[in-house]
């Protein structure tokens, strides 16, 4: 069925399960840490609540009805907060919900909102060309992700965008943007990046193959990695040794 979620064995690649509800494109969905829920977010503008091992919906959320695009959400790293971050209509600019993922039912607790004005000031204030800076903060986000003690969200975005965001007033704290192919033109892609597990470092995939070490706190780069051929359009820490996993167009998967 259109919109549905599909579970499926990764044993044996058999459809347990197909969670329905959504009726528009399901853009996000993030598992908890911590039991067998999971969390959706669609286009037609509702985050909904989910257990694999029962059928129907656990609970419906509904977004502003300013909000328009695709949503994304996730939980943080202890399994108790869920964020969804989302474009606002007329490009006002974005917000971020934040939710107890133990008593969502009255609503967000936390609502972030970042107008577009500020996302291209603090671009610019990176040392971006102002043309450039006002084309990225009009890019649609493309996944949203909390550091491991939640006081930081890493948002990354089309164009090779990265913003690091303050967990408490939705300010930028940090911007990153990806190496292209061309020193003189922005990524034609969406960043891949993370947080690694100390939260000391974000580390950003490059069209030319690399990995830039990023402070998460100064914002300045630290090192670069090189290996991969093609630009890198995955990356993910392990959360609990000091390793990498990234992965690059052409298919290579590489362990650091």
């Amino acid at each position: 069925q259109r919109n549905a979620i599909h579970y499926l064995s990764l044993y044996d690649n058999k459809l347990l399960r197909d969670f329905r509800g959504h009726s528009g494109e399901v853009t996000d969905l993030s598992m908890s840490p911590v039991d067998d829920s999971f969390m959706s977010v669609s286009t037609d503008r509702t985050v909904r609540m989910w257990n694999v091992q029962q059928a129907g919906c656990l609970a419906e959320l509904e977004l502003p009805s300013n909000v328009e695009g695709f949503p994304h959400g996730c939980f943080d790293s202890t399994g108790l907060v869920f964020g969804v971050a989302a474009e606002m209509a007329a490009g006002s600019g974005h917000m971020v919900h934040l939710y107890d993922a133990r008593k969502y039912g009255g609503g967000a607790f936390a609502e972030l909102k970042l107008a577009q004005s500020s996302i291209e000031k603090a671009i610019h204030n990176q040392g971006i060309d102002p043309l450039k800076a006002m084309e990225l903060s009009k890019v649609k986000w493309t996944s949203m992700n909390f550091n491991t003690s939640g006081k930081h969200l890493l948002v990354t975005a089309e164009k090779g965008l990265g913003l690091v965001l303050d967990g408490f007033d939705g300010s930028v704290s940090n911007v990153f943007v990806a190496d292209g192919k061309d020193s003189n033109a922005l990524p034609s892609h969406p960043l891949a990046a993370c947080f690694t597990p100390d939260d000391k470092t974000v580390l950003v995939g490059n069209e030319d193959g690399t990995i830039g070490c990023w402070s998460a706190q100064s914002g300045k780069l630290q090192r670069k990695l090189e290996g991969h051929v093609e630009r890198v359009g995955c990356i993910a820490a392990n959360p609990k040794y000091a390793q990498l996993a990234s992965s690059c167009t052409n298919t290579a998967l590489w362990l650091w």
